[in-house]
């Protein structure tokens, strides 16, 4: 097997086994509606604590103070929905992220030990972890 073959193996499971973020975290929360351009989004580093999320160009979408809204808001915009229901309790945005980048780091974890016993002196499992996660449009923040 090939470091590609491995690649494209990994990109088929996870998609096979990925929960929907947030629905398959939210667990019935009371949520408010919160409106998305469907397009990509990025967040940059805290602006005095505050967390700017902006699109392509730099203009700012959502502006919060709670890291992990701005997390999760990030991780919801994975398939850029028009739209995306977000928890009204803080605790429950926070329980969501949690468990969303547990369930996204086991995929890691198993891909990692799996590379390393097909390919143990390659030093590319970097390299492969981050086009894996690149081509099922997954980002770990």
């Amino acid at each position: 097997m090939t470091e590609k073959e491995f690649a494209h193996i990994w990109i088929e499971s996870i998609k096979s086994k990925l929960k929907s973020f947030p629905e398959d975290f939210i667990n019935g929360s009371q949520c408010e509606e919160i409106i998305l351009p469907g397009k990509v989004l990025f967040l940059p580093p805290p602006f005095f604590q505050s967390y700017q999320i902006t699109n392509e160009v730099g203009d700012t979408v959502i502006s919060t103070d709670d890291h992990f809204k701005a997390k999760y808001i990030l991780y919801a915009n994975r398939n850029k929905p028009l739209h995306v229901k977000v928890p009204v309790e803080q605790f429950k945005i926070y329980e969501a992220v949690r468990d969303y980048e547990k369930h996204i780091d086991s995929f890691l974890k198993e891909m990692e030990k799996e590379f390393k016993q097909l390919f143990p002196n390659s030093k590319g499992f970097k390299r492969i972890s981050i086009q894996v996660f690149s081509t099922l449009n997954l980002a770990r923040q």
